[in-house]
């Protein structure tokens, strides 16, 4: 069955785009850029690349050198930026070079015509013949163009065969287009095609591996107007989520109904829970190997709750709580899964973190503190000390919560693995 085009809309949250982006620090980069009116963005993926740490050599057709110029790219990179194999003479053959220095591969923006020559093997400049060569790294192609030829039979079945072929195809977003028409076919947001290309040079730890994550706190029902809840922001779990996708997974990030959603990336899906019992009936009917809570949902509930709304002048009413159901006791294990969940604690912390991982059979905990100067809730960093299920203990010390979420997914991806091997 053919791999369905993935589809790509908004930009993820630049506060957390530096930190993923970091990732691609050293690593080497191959950016082609065929002649559409988008090509003028490309150099701002350039630079934002380049800033994050990657060493970027830029490959432009011919008509992309007419919307921006070669010398625009080595400024900004410090690296070559080249439109024909005959410009020079030199030793190497260059695009058998470049194929062999890249480690990951981005056309931005790529035209139909670039898609054409890519989907046929066609090679009659250095761009195609280089793309042709480089076939066997990641490579990822973001369309640009106008709707009526993005919607074209031959567009259509081109992006299908190089999807097909493993090729990642981030489709445009709809907007207002060069030609003045509206529709599909603007250029993905840089920020966007940069956290792909990130992905691509990631460890891909979880890759084949499906994660349910959780983030932010649920919404209890008082009257038609309240609600209880608690301090909890979702952006560990926003967090979790977009680390875990960086190392190759699928990930589907269930939140609160106050938390962000997941950046709208492939194999990354945001769904939204309002209440402890909707999370629970959604946890139990998705698919997923891993579960990582890092949700916050309440722990009680109005027992009765009230139809429209409690009237101020009536004076303070009454208010009885009901216990919610445990998630993470109510779920069973899935088999070959992981099931981590995090303790947050105002005192006490490592002896009831150790309790929780026992008590609710789990693989893992991540504990910090729920009140105090080093509360987790709401702040940009977090302190979190990871109980594992053998005993050991891990203190991860302060850090940004984008940071400490990528330390906690490579202990799940470890944990994951040694499953994996016989007798470990």
């Amino acid at each position: 069955m053919e791999k369905p085009v993935e589809i790509l809309a908004g930009p993820p949250d630049p506060a957390t785009y530096g930190e993923a982006l970091a990732l691609a620090a050293g690593r080497r980069l191959v950016l082609v850029v065929s002649g559409g009116v988008a090509a003028y963005k490309a150099a701002e993926l350039a630079r934002s690349l380049t800033r994050a740490g990657a060493l970027v050599r830029t490959v432009l057709t011919k008509n992309a050198a007419r919307f921006i110029t070669p010398l625009t790219f080595e400024a900004l990179t410090g690296q070559p930026a080249y439109v024909s194999q005959w410009a020079k003479s030199r030793r190497e053959i260059e695009h058998v070079a470049l194929a062999d220095w890249a480690e990951a591969v981005v056309v931005a923006p790529a035209t139909a015509n670039i898609l054409a020559k890519m989907a046929h093997g066609l090679a009659d400049d250095l761009a195609s013949t280089f793309l042709l060569t480089a076939s066997a790294r990641p490579l990822l192609a973001a369309p640009a163009m106008n709707s009526r030829m993005l919607a074209a039979p031959a567009t259509v079945a081109n992006l299908k065969t190089l999807a097909g072929r493993g090729v990642e195809v981030i489709r445009p977003a709809s907007g207002l287009l060069a030609c003045g028409e509206s529709g599909p076919g603007r250029l993905a947001e840089t920020e966007t095609i940069a956290l792909c290309a990130a992905r691509a040079l990631s460890p891909r730890a979880f890759q084949g591996r499906t994660l349910a994550v959780t983030a932010g706190t649920t919404w209890e029902k008082w009257d038609d107007v309240r609600y209880l809840a608690n301090r909890s922001s979702g952006l560990m779990g926003r967090e979790l989520a977009l680390a875990a996708w960086l190392q190759g997974g699928r990930v589907t990030l269930v939140t609160g109904p106050a938390a962000l959603p997941a950046p709208d990336l492939p194999d990354l899906t945001s769904l939204t829970a309002e209440s402890t019992r909707d999370l629970l009936t959604l946890l139990s009917n998705l698919e997923h190997n891993d579960l990582i809570m890092a949700a916050a949902p309440a722990d009680f509930r109005p027992a009765a709750p009230v139809s429209g709304k409690i009237k101020k002048d009536q004076g303070p009413p009454g208010l009885d709580l009901a216990p919610n159901p445990d998630i993470l006791k109510s779920l069973p294990r899935r088999p070959g899964g992981l099931r981590v969940g995090f303790a947050a604690e105002d005192a006490d912390l490592l002896e009831r973190a150790k309790k929780k991982l026992k008590d609710k059979d789990l693989d893992l905990v991540a504990a910090n503190a729920a009140g105090g100067p080093e509360s987790a809730f709401a702040t940009a960093e977090s302190r979190v000390t990871l109980i594992f299920r053998d005993g050991r203990v891990m203190d991860l010390g302060r850090r940004p919560k984008f940071a400490a979420a990528w330390a906690i997914v490579e202990a799940v991806a470890s944990a994951a693995a040694s499953l994996a091997v016989p007798g470990a």
